[in-house]
């Protein structure tokens, strides 16, 4: 068996759209199975303690941490991870621990041994299978990589060209994954950077071109959840009035570089008028170059902030929100209750049913001790009651 070139550039593509989120590393192993004609591609993540690393290969015993398998059979992850340590017979053969290496069955065990054993009979009761290569490559100091590859009796065996291949896929496979750590590492430091904007009272969109919403903190949240000057609609960014909507458009295009002599220097900043005539929202526009920088699901092109006048009378209200045992939806909904809303208004602002509104209605008064509307703004500091 030959894998042609295209066929393999085909597998590297896949294993490096995991890192965006665009494959899954099921479907990604697919597509590995398919190329190698196996009967099934898996691929498993291990960690274990940077003490064992001069440790003979026996005395290591690294923890899993994930197993990935293009086909869904049953008890597979259990049975690996169960007869995986006790039985593999290459974790006793490798002459260095850890080390990187491309490993065919009949090159460092005994064949008959091999599949008289339990782990074999096993494996073969779950999934056609009799020849197996498999890669091992440190992705970190703590990490390791093992990516089985089970094929088919009816098929050759790998030949000299097809390992050097498997064990290059290996090589790309744990770089994939160094890449998707970074970039789920980006999205954790995103969401820490707005909730702590949040905290300051600041509410923060990250928007595309479009002004579609692809990230926002609580406070956003809450602003949306009043449905009072600004609003979500279709995962739009959208502010109530027309002379507001026209301005972020032109703010967003700016900010890009588009329509202008030059791109402005610093944030742009638009008011918003509240329907309920509070004080108006100061939305601050701000370049976000994050896709330049690596092309992801978050493709957001700014970043909104808005000044929220309401903020403090926010905060307190989530303090007692905890206090009182309140989840964040049921806060949610006494936010919107608070502002005067019925409760089909609340189900709209908020994208819930009406009966789902209710439901959290009659939970919240009896978490308070309440039974009408109108002795909520007495339970929350800072607000008025509802008119």
């Amino acid at each position: 068996m030959a894998v042609s070139p295209d066929s393999f550039d085909a597998v590297l593509e896949q294993v490096y759209r995991t890192t965006t989120g665009e494959v899954t590393w099921d479907a990604a192993l697919g597509k590995v199975a398919s190329v190698f004609d196996a009967s099934f591609a898996a691929l498993a993540v291990e960690r274990c303690d940077i003490s064992q690393v001069r440790l003979a290969p026996p005395a290591v015993v690294p923890m899993p941490e994930v197993l990935y398998s293009n086909i869904q059979v049953s008890e597979l992850i259990e049975r690996y991870y169960a007869y995986y340590h006790r039985l593999d017979p290459f974790r006793s053969k490798v002459g260095v621990a850890l080390s990187p290496s491309i490993l065919r069955m009949h090159d460092i065990c005994d064949a008959t041994e091999f599949t008289d054993s339990e782990y074999y009979q096993d494996l073969c009761r779950l999934v056609d299978s009799f020849h197996l290569g498999r890669y091992t490559a440190r992705v970190d100091a703590a990490l390791q990589l093992q990516f089985p590859l089970n094929r088919s009796e009816k098929f050759e065996p790998l030949d000299e060209g097809d390992l050097a291949l498997f064990g290059a896929l290996g090589a790309h496979t744990a770089r994939a994954l160094k890449i998707q750590r970074q970039v789920t590492q980006m999205g954790v430091t995103l969401d820490a950077a707005l909730g702590a904007l949040g905290r300051t009272g600041r509410a923060a969109f990250l928007v595309d071109r479009n002004g579609k919403v692809c990230r926002m903190n609580a406070s956003a949240e809450a602003i949306c959840s009043l449905n009072d000057g600004m609003t979500i609609r279709n995962r739009r960014l959208l502010p109530h009035g027309l002379r507001e909507q026209k301005q972020l458009r032109e703010a967003l295009s700016a900010q890009l570089g588009e329509g202008l002599p030059e791109a402005p220097k610093g944030p742009l900043t638009i008011t918003i008028e509240r329907p309920s005539g509070s004080r108006p929202y100061l939305a601050e526009v701000t370049p976000f170059a994050f896709e330049m920088y690596w092309s992801t699901a978050i493709t957001a092109t700014a970043l909104v902030t808005i000044d929220n006048p309401d903020a403090q009378r926010l905060r307190a209200s989530e303090s007692w929100a905890l206090a009182v045992g309140l989840t964040r939806s049921e806060l949610r909904v006494v936010t919107v209750l608070l502002a005067g809303r019925s409760e089909r208004e609340a189900a709209e602002a908020l994208g819930i049913s009406v009966n789902t509104v209710k439901t959290h209605r009659k939970r919240i008064y009896a978490k308070l001790g309440i039974t009408r509307r109108a002795e909520l703004s007495a339970v929350f500091p800072g607000t008025s009651p509802a008119t």
